[in-house]
């Protein structure tokens, strides 16, 4: 009786693991669009994701998100920005060269009719006078 209590509980052990096996794979197979945009790198992704767990109960949302998932991704160039400086343009004879930037300003000129600066006078030393009202608390 006890051999068969533990084939039993044995029994069921195996049960359970198989199931949960049953249900990863099932799990994995409905996912299978993403983890395959996923590997692939998709631009687009998100919409995979989402038709596929919205829709993927579906066979046809599912095989939509099947196709976007293994279309073919082409990636994007790099974005390439090319400057070309070109040297500044000679004079005529008889003009004038340009004088460009000539570095950041200095400060501003002194305005007529500005009034000086404010300037405090120093403070008064603390001096300990005995005839205040606290000095004889």
């Amino acid at each position: 009786m006890v051999r068969e209590a533990r084939v039993h509980a044995l029994f069921s052990i195996v049960i359970v693991l198989v199931l949960c096996d049953m249900a990863l794979a099932c799990a994995a197979l409905y996912l299978l669009p993403v983890l395959i945009g996923w590997i692939r790198q998709v631009p687009g992704i998100g919409s995979v994701a989402v038709i596929n767990v919205l829709l993927g109960w579906t066979l046809l949302g599912w095989a939509v998100a099947l196709a976007l998932a293994l279309r073919s991704s082409h990636p994007a160039p790099p974005a390439v920005q090319v400057v070309q400086h070109f040297p500044q343009p000679q004079p005529w004879p008889g003009q004038q060269a340009r004088a460009g930037w000539a570095g950041p300003p200095g400060p501003p000129p002194p305005r007529p009719g500005t009034p000086p600066p404010l300037t405090l006078p120093p403070r008064a030393q603390a001096s300990t006078d005995t005839t205040s009202p606290r000095a004889h608390q």
